[in-house]
C-alpha cells in the first residue's frame, strides 16, 4: 500500500517535472510585451485620431460651398498629422523585434494602413492641385470619402490594439493581485 502511494506521488512529480520542462522553452521563446511599444501605440492612436478628424472635416467640406483654399488648408493639416503618425510608426518598426508576438502583429497590420492612407492623401492633394475649382464635383468627393474611410479604418485598428493592450495589462495585474497562476503556469 505504501509502495503504491509512493509510485503515485513520484509519478505525479514526474508528470509535473515533464510539464515544467515542456513549458520552459515556450516561456523563454515568447517575448514579453514592450512597454515602449505600448506607449508608442497610444501615441499612434492620438495621431490617428487627429487624421480621422481631419478627414471627417474634409469630407464635410465637400457638401459645402467652401473655397478650394479651405480644402487645401485642411489637406495640409491632414498631411502634417499623417507625417506625425508616420514618425511614430517608424519608431514602432525600429522596435518591432523587441515586442511580443501580438505587438509585432499590430505593427505589421498598421504599416499597410498608413501606406494606403498616405497614398490616398497624396492623390487627393494632386487632384485638388489640378482641379481647384471642382471641389464640389463627384471625383473630388470620392477622394475625400476615400481619405475618410482609410483614416477611420486605421484609427479603429489602432484603437483595437490599444484596447487589447490595456485589457491584457489589467488582466495580468488582477492575476498578480489575486495570486492566480498565469496562463503559462497552467499549461
Amino acid at each position: 500500500m505504501k509502495l503504491r502511494s509512493i509510485f503515485r506521488i513520484s509519478g505525479g512529480l514526474a508528470v509535473f517535472a515533464l510539464l515544467l520542462a515542456m513549458n520552459a522553452p515556450f516561456a523563454t521563446a515568447q517575448a514579453s510585451d514592450s512597454e515602449q511599444i505600448s506607449g508608442l501605440l497610444s501615441e499612434a492612436q492620438h495621431h490617428a485620431m487627429l487624421v480621422d478628424d481631419d478627414a471627417s472635416a474634409l469630407q464635410s467640406f465637400t457638401r459645402s460651398k467652401l473655397s478650394w483654399q479651405t480644402h487645401g488648408k485642411q489637406l495640409e493639416s491632414m498631411k502634417a498629422h499623417v507625417n506625425d503618425l508616420g514618425k511614430v510608426i517608424k519608431q514602432l518598426n525600429d522596435l518591432r523585434s523587441e515586442g511580443s508576438p501580438w505587438q509585432q502583429q499590430a505593427i505589421d497590420q498598421i504599416n499597410p494602413l498608413l501606406q494606403d492612407m498616405a497614398d490616398q492623401l497624396t492623390a487627393t492633394i494632386n487632384h485638388l492641385n489640378e482641379n481647384q475649382n471642382r471641389v464640389n464635383m463627384p471625383a473630388y468627393q470620392d477622394y475625400a470619402r476615400g481619405n475618410y474611410e482609410l483614416a477611420n479604418k486605421t484609427v479603429q485598428a489602432i484603437n483595437d490594439f490599444v484596447d487589447y493592450d490595456k485589457a491584457k495589462s489589467q488582466s495580468q495585474a488582477l492575476e498578480q493581485k489575486l495570486e492566480l497562476p498565469t496562463a503559462n503556469e497552467g499549461e
